[in-house]
């Protein structure tokens, strides 16, 4: 009874010890040098990100804040290419120095339409 529990321990003890040191590679990651010139082409060649990205708009109290590409910003201070002029409900607005203004938006365009109302179901009384 001994010698098959010393067994068994030593098999199971060479399986993990095995189990350890295989190379086992991700099945979900392609096998290397697949597809690296296109890769890096696609990488080069792709559009950057737009700039600055507001994340949160704070309107309560005397001074409003945002926080753009997670800096905390208000009215007055220096920003990308000019200096926030103001914030409001829909973003934070960027004066420049040609004297244009341009709005960061917090939330994107978005283009609603009405959802269709299905008929409604018959009911027949039998």
């Amino acid at each position: 009874m001994a010698d098959c529990l010393n067994a068994a321990a030593l098999f199971f003890a060479l399986t993990l010890i095995g189990a350890a040191h295989a190379d086992i590679a991700d099945p979900t990651r392609p096998p290397a040098g697949y597809a690296e010139p296109e890769l890096a082409s696609i990488g080069a060649n792709s559009p950057k990100a737009p700039g600055l990205n507001v994340s949160s708009l704070f309107l309560m109290g005397d001074r409003p804040y945002a926080v753009v590409d997670g800096q905390i910003v208000r009215p007055g201070d220096p920003l990308a290419d000019g200096r926030v002029a103001g914030i409001d409900a829909r973003g934070v607005w960027i004066a420049r120095p040609d004297k244009s203004k341009r709005l960061l938006k917090w939330l994107p365009e978005v283009n609603k339409t009405p959802a269709r109302t299905p008929p409604r179901a018959r009911m027949e009384k039998k």
